[in-house]
């Protein structure tokens, strides 16, 4: 039986190289994957979520703005729109 070497994964830049992908264990699942050496999550999904639970409040908070911004958008919408349709005098 012949032994394998390890996997790879081909990246194109300027220059093409071979990057080595080690097994590792997904710090926020725990799902094992294959990956660079400096990979710590997964997929985007898993990175996300860990820096939302890196620094939660500051995403609340954010969310909140955003939510309230878009809900003052939409009161001026429609009250542009019940103004324009009133009758003139």
């Amino acid at each position: 039986m012949r032994k394998k070497g390890p996997q790879v994964q081909v990246q194109t830049f300027t220059v093409t190289r071979k990057v080595t992908l080690e097994e590792k264990r997904c710090s926020q699942c725990g799902k094992p994957f294959l990956g660079r050496k400096n990979r710590e999550y997964c997929s985007t999904a898993c990175a996300k979520k860990a820096a939302y639970w890196r620094n939660p409040d500051a995403y609340r908070q954010s969310r909140l703005r955003s939510y309230h911004k878009q809900k003052e958008q939409r009161v001026k919408h429609t009250r542009a729109h019940f103004l324009s349709d009133l009758p003139t005098r």
